[in-house]
């Protein structure tokens, strides 16, 4: 993968995809640390823990479900595992899958993204815990288009396995903001910093970025000496 190749898109309003424009200059943070054709790995801001990454389609969409059936996605999503694994250990995944932009689900991102959180803890046994009221589902990754029912919903994964990625899904019945990030900072002990526009922990993220760009370039670097 090509960490500095730029894409062309045409969700101009969106910072995701100002991000990924071809003649935008950006942060470190704002710099994907690995790029390809169709999906990119930035750091999070307001990363509560080291590694916290976002696999990003380089097309503007809202949500991943269709993506979850793409064996593009499923191919660029090991890679990055491979290397967030290697730098900060097991992981898991979710997606605040909204339908709609101005949707509260999408936390005040309307481009979607996946959510690779290196923790050590079942981060769906937490969210269980954090409500509830709310109801689960048993999912493959690959059936997420099909039990969401075009409704909004919210996907957790505490172990990879690529296309046989078996999680949970909830069917929202109304918006739900940051719900995921809710349950990571309580469970940490510092419910206040949740939200990422108001803890930004960038020294986390800059870390991050750092070191999982530094990997990639070895990776890189002796790939093309051999």
């Amino acid at each position: 993968m090509n960490r500095f190749h730029t894409i062309e898109n045409k969700g101009t309003d969106c910072r995701f995809c100002g991000f990924l424009n071809s003649g935008s200059k950006n942060s470190e943070i704002d710099t994907p640390w690995m790029l390809g054709e169709q999906y990119a790995a930035f750091v999070s801001v307001g990363a509560l823990v080291p590694g916290w990454s976002l696999i990003v389609p380089t097309d503007h969409k809202i949500n991943l479900s269709k993506d979850y059936s793409n064996k593009n996605f499923w191919s660029f999503v090991k890679e990055a595992a491979s290397v967030l694994e290697n730098n900060f250990g097991n992981f898991s995944i979710f997606e605040h899958g909204a339908f709609k932009a101005e949707s509260k689900t999408s936390c005040g991102t309307g481009h979607a993204h996946l959510h690779m959180v290196p923790v050590n803890f079942s981060l769906f046994e937490a969210a269980k815990a954090f409500n509830t009221e709310m109801t689960w589902e048993k999912c493959l990754a690959s059936e997420v288009a099909e039990k969401s029912k075009s409704s909004e919903y919210l996907f957790v994964a505490d172990s990879f396995d690529g296309e046989l990625t078996q999680g949970y899904i909830c069917v929202l019945e109304e918006e739900t903001s940051q719900f995921f990030r809710k349950v990571i900072a309580t469970k940490l002990g510092m419910p206040e910093k949740f939200d990422y526009k108001t803890s930004k922990m960038l020294e986390v993220s800059k870390d991050s970025v750092e070191k999982l760009s530094n990997y990639c370039w070895s990776i890189s670097n002796k790939t093309r000496s051999a």
